[in-house]
């Protein structure tokens, strides 16, 4: 390092995006400083800044791949911390508009658990092997520089209020969707735009244990709104030390009470009575949780005209996703990627806006998706779907119909959203043709392997053993669409 000065880059943030930022830098710079305003926890638990800590949490495939490459290891250690691993579609009861759809597969594997549990596991590895510094306990209220250059943090210490000044060649912005980018930046004269869609769909979260005898075996389950009218769902998912998540969600005029009565009969309010049946049989293992910020937001930081060097925006802090599609911890993981690759050769010239398009486009088919999907739901606000946008969802209805019994159409759906099949797979010929044959029975008519299936806890004859969970790895990221 002699003949030069050392290079500094500070990550605002110790959440997913951060401690992945963090690792990025670490190996391109001399010095990583992760700021964070939280107290961080001595374990696997959720932090206090992040209400969303208390809801499930879903690796994809890519998230994950994505993951293990930029911390090798990362995937065991949550494996053998107790994360489980879902297949899809196998190991989940859905009940959807068009009844309970076969079981196949599985054809992707995801894995469920806690954020904490993911935030704890990269800390300790941040800390063991980086030498990362992570002063918790301290918020940043500004950036230092100008229009032409930020040049660093103006911090201050929450408990005794002293300011400090932290100087870096890089600052990234990981703090979440409460980030001050836009006013700090707009300080600096220059301006963000923004794209929010908000389908007003809100949530509540409790933990529970199932009795063993049902627990063993027993899938995920899923309960999914309605696009076409005010409707109610719910989700009830394995996560580390043998728990269960019952989240229940609904839209505007629909929405789940906090309180623990108020869950127990949303719960019997729900089109299909196979979570309530469950929570009946559960113990509760915490207290109900509400979440209701759930509009998508996407700042576009890529497109400003006027933008200071040596400050990139990712994760949350550069685009939220309503939580129901699960796309978030994976879409910062892809970002971390590319942030890794604009910064390989450390801080230079031009190389925060290139990180900044490169961070945006990683998220663009999540985006897109989640968007999509929002904007269907009735009270959905912001931009109204135009007529090509209303005639492609009425084909993915029928789509949806199609894939409850045409394991073909369902394995691309399936990776649709898994982020490892691109959604213009939807429009090829062959799914095309099974669109325009339409399903075999009725829509609403259901199949025969949902509660009955999921109560007595075992696969049925026949369907091929799920991979392992750390068999997501095996997912290139290069493979996303």
């Amino acid at each position: 390092m002699s003949g030069r000065d050392p290079t500094r880059a500070v990550v605002i943030g110790a959440g997913v995006a951060g401690l992945l930022a963090a690792f990025v830098l670490a190996g391109s710079v001399d010095e990583v400083t992760v700021i964070e305003r939280d107290r961080l926890p001595d374990g696997p638990e959720p932090r206090a800044g992040v209400p969303q800590g208390h809801h499930a949490h879903v690796l994809l495939p890519c998230g994950a791949a994505a993951i293990d490459e930029l911390v090798p290891g990362t995937l065991a250690a949550l494996v053998g911390a107790g994360a489980p691993g879902v297949g899809l579609p196998r190991d989940i009861v859905v009940r959807g508009p068009f009844g309970r759809p076969a079981r196949h597969g599985p054809w992707e594997t995801v894995l469920t658990c806690t954020r904490g549990l993911i935030e704890w596991t990269l800390r300790q590895r941040l800390v063991a092997d980086t030498g990362t510094t992570l002063p918790a306990g301290t918020e940043v209220v500004g950036l230092l520089g100008g229009p032409g250059r930020v040049t660093g943090v103006l911090t201050r210490r929450r408990g005794d209020g002293r300011l400090g000044r932290a100087e870096a060649d890089l600052v990234v912005d990981a703090s979440g969707h409460g980030s001050a980018a836009p006013r700090w930046l707009a300080g600096f004269g220059a301006f963000v735009r923004e794209t929010v869609a908000d389908s007003g769909v809100a949530y509540a979260t409790r933990p529970c244990r199932l009795p063993s005898s049902l627990a063993e075996g027993l899938p995920a389950v899923y309960v999914r709104l309605g696009m076409r009218k005010v409707s109610r769902g719910g989700l009830l998912v394995p996560v580390e030390d043998g728990r269960r998540l019952a989240t229940l969600f609904g839209t505007r005029g629909a929405v789940p009470a906090s309180g623990a009565d108020g869950h127990t009969a949303f719960a019997r309010e729900l089109p299909d009575p196979l979570i309530a049946d469950m929570l009946a049989r559960a113990e509760p293992a915490g207290p109900v949780r509400a979440f209701r910020r759930t509009a998508s937001h996407r700042p576009h930081y890529e497109r400003m005209r006027q933008r200071p060097e040596g400050f990139v925006v990712l994760g949350d802090a550069a685009c939220t996703f309503n939580p129901a599609y699960g796309q978030g911890v994976s879409v910062a993981a892809l970002g971390a990627l590319a942030l890794r690759e604009a910064y390989v050769a450390g801080p230079r010239p031009g190389a925060a806006r290139g990180a900044q398009r490169a961070v945006a486009r990683s998220a663009d088919t999540a985006r897109r998706i989640a968007v999509g999907l929002d904007q269907r739901h009735p009270p959905a606000r912001g931009a109204r779907p135009g007529p090509p946008r209303r005639l492609l969802n009425r084909y993915l209805d029928r789509l949806d119909a199609v894939s409850a019994q045409d394991p073909r159409v369902q394995r691309s759906m399936v990776g649709v959203y898994a982020l490892t099949v691109p959604p213009a797979r939807l429009l090829g010929p062959a799914t095309l043709l099974a669109a325009v044959r339409g399903p075999l029975v009725p829509p609403a008519a259901a199949h025969p392997d949902g509660a009955d299936h999921a109560g007595r806890g075992g696969p049925r004859s026949g369907d091929t053993a799920a991979p392992r969970p750390a068999d997501a790895r095996r997912h290139d990221h290069r493979e996303r669409p």
